[in-house]
């Protein structure tokens, strides 16, 4: 029987995990209490998941503080982001203690981001012959889909998810497969990354060139073959562009090539210090799972 892995992406889950519930924080600011909505939802996110399915090793990432390699190529990458709420803030530090008390190989690594971490983790255990589950919302790490490796990516809220694996791939995402969405978004960009991709290229354009020539390579390689010439000129005034985007939208994956799987082994979870956390924050909700 095939071994099974868990990796999430933290911090795409804490964000959703913090406006799913955002409605809360007028019941923290009332009482004047320590907002703890995101932990909360937390706690209940990761005792299902845990308990839905038996893992042999699990990942859990999250941004560092520090830059990424990705600011040094692009000044302007992921400026157009909201600043993260004082109230998102004040709850990471407990949320990553909770992260740790579960039994995740716990990631925040300089330099890199979450994505980097959940894209090297993944790949190193799918070689090993490990299934392996992600959980995000961030359709970047759909690059990362492979026979051995399911993107559970969050629709809407927490509880609407779609599950892509490499059979269903092509369907759900408009023909492209895994190793087409760097491609894709150093043509068409990425608002969310403030990626800007070639200009005047759109989503349409980006997967009709991507269908015929594959990849970004084998479009320039083949610019003349293009039959719109408006495209064509776009595709020249842009041609550094979009090998950059595409190189800054796709994810790192040897980061663990220097450590074994057992690394990323699951430990037992801490039940006892949980039921610290759940008893001091008055959470109600959690008996199922602590035996009570």
């Amino acid at each position: 029987m095939n071994k099974k892995a868990i990796v999430i992406d933290g911090n795409s889950l804490l964000y959703r995990a913090f406006y799913a519930t955002y409605n809360q924080l007028e019941f923290y600011k009332k009482n004047n209490l320590k907002p703890l909505n995101a932990l909360k939802l937390m706690l209940q996110i990761f005792f299902k998941l845990l308990y839905l399915e038996k893992y042999d090793y699990a990942v859990i990432a999250y941004d560092h503080k520090d830059k990424t390699f990705r600011d040094d190529i692009f000044d302007d990458y992921k400026k157009n982001r909201k600043k993260t709420p004082e109230e998102l803030i004040e709850q990471i530090p407990l949320v990553h203690e909770i992260s740790k008390l579960f039994g995740f190989q716990f990631e925040c690594v300089s330099g890199i981001e979450a994505d980097d971490v959940v894209g090297s983790a993944s790949k190193i255990l799918s070689k090993n012959g490990v299934k392996v589950d992600v959980y995000t919302s961030d359709k970047d790490i759909l690059q990362l889909v492979d026979e051995n490796i399911n993107v559970v990516l969050f629709k809407k809220g927490i509880s609407d998810t779609i599950i892509n694996t490499i059979d269903n791939f092509k369907n759900l995402n408009e023909g492209l497969m895994p190793n087409q969405i760097a491609e894709f978004k150093g043509l068409a960009g990425d608002a969310s990354d403030n990626l800007i991709g070639v200009k005047g290229i759109g989503k349409k354009t980006a997967i009709d060139l991507l269908m015929e020539f594959e990849n970004i390579y084998g479009i320039y390689k083949n610019i003349d073959k293009i039959k719109s010439k408006s495209t064509q000129e776009k595709l020249v005034k842009d041609k550094d562009n979009a090998f950059m985007f595409r190189d800054l939208a796709t994810i790192e994956i040897n980061y663990f090539d220097d450590k074994n799987i057992d690394y990323f082994r699951i430990k037992n979870i801490e039940l006892e210090e949980l039921k610290k956390i759940i008893k001091k924050y008055n959470f109600n909700g959690f008996d199922k799972y602590l035996g009570e």
